[in-house]
């Protein structure tokens, strides 16, 4: 036979059936607590190895590159090498002189051949200065770009270069790049650049 449905029994169906939601609901908040809690955990614990140097940040930042990424590599420090920056002084720029006009021979009939300009000292040093700076620039470039490399790649190049070269591009890379580089040569070569390097980068 059918069972009765009493009005008692349709409350306690209807009454019953709303737990279940505040259930659900409560236990969902419960979770996301939790991993709030534990997101606060973990970004205290990094904080605080990163302070306490337990985490080497620049190794991480070496390995994975992370200064290079868009956005988040402004918070990475950017690798040092052991040159310096080389700026160029307003005072110190070359001007040019102006172009000379071109006197056709008509207008000038009795004009000798013509003659070497005149430059003085003070001009000759600001132009060797600039191409020493430019030249100190190229060179800081190719110590960036090697201390980049992978260590076996960089000396399978180094190798093809005269010794001026590879000591001028040593000389401006730190120094646990070249403790990586330089036992890579040959032990001949080694010695020789080692050497010159005890020698002030003479390789006379």
């Amino acid at each position: 036979m059918a069972k009765k449905v009493t009005p008692d029994s349709q409350i306690k169906i209807n009454m019953s059936t709303p737990d279940k939601p505040k259930k659900k609901l409560g236990t969902i908040v419960k979770v996301l607590i939790a991993i709030i809690i534990l997101l606060l955990i973990a970004t205290v614990g990094f904080a605080l190895g990163v302070y306490l140097n337990l985490i080497d940040m620049k190794g991480m930042t070496e390995k994975w590159k992370l200064n290079e990424y868009p956005v988040v590599g402004q918070y990475f420090p950017q690798p040092k090498t052991n040159f310096e920056t080389v700026e160029l002084d307003e005072q110190n720029q070359v001007e040019t002189p102006p172009e000379a006009k071109v006197v056709p021979p008509a207008v000038v009939p009795n004009i000798s051949p013509a003659l070497p300009a005149i430059v003085d000292d003070s001009e000759l040093q600001k132009q060797a200065k600039l191409k020493q700076q430019e030249e100190a620039k190229r060179i800081s470039k190719l110590a960036r770009l090697y201390g980049g490399m992978k260590p076996d790649e960089a000396v399978v190049i180094l190798n093809q270069l005269d010794d001026r070269s590879v000591l001028a591009i040593l000389n401006k890379m730190e120094d646990e790049q070249v403790s990586k580089i330089l036992p890579l040569f040959s032990p001949e070569r080694a010695a020789v650049l080692t050497q010159a390097m005890l020698r002030g980068g003479n390789l006379n």
